[in-house]
């Protein structure tokens, strides 16, 4: 099974988030470093974490938080292939999504994975069949 992070994905394990945000994140990364599935993340929503961290805390602190995920047993994706990139502006240009959200769901749709999200907005592309797997 193959699986896509959104931000608030990341951003849930990180803050450590209880409730089911943290502890399914903490339960696929487990399940990716045995090897039984594979996540992905785009470079778009990283980077939209690490910014994010950077407003609320400075660039010290974010680069302390952030420094962790370079072992998590996640693959990002900053290769933005031509699948990507026309399923990206697809999604951007047909669904009322931010262009981090239309990356996550173009990066899904390419990858044929799930997403990860609690984001309500991901909800719009369901015409798309992509599969979600929420989180709260």
């Amino acid at each position: 099974m193959t699986y896509v992070f959104d931000a608030c994905a990341l951003i849930a394990y990180l803050n450590e988030e209880k409730g089911e945000g943290f502890e399914k994140v903490d339960e696929l990364l487990n399940r990716a470093e045995a090897g039984e599935i594979t996540i992905y993340m785009s470079i778009v929503n990283l980077v939209e974490v690490y910014y994010g961290y950077i407003c609320d805390c400075g660039v010290t602190i974010a680069d302390e938080i952030m420094h962790p995920v370079t072992s998590f047993p996640m693959k990002i994706v900053s290769n933005i292939t031509d699948d990507i990139y026309r399923e990206t502006a697809r999604f951007k240009g047909i669904y009322p999504l931010s262009l981090a959200d239309a990356f996550l769901c173009g990066t899904a749709k390419s990858l044929s994975a799930t997403i990860v999200t609690k984001d309500g907005e991901i909800a719009g592309p369901e015409e798309e069949r992509l599969p979600v797997l929420w989180i709260k």
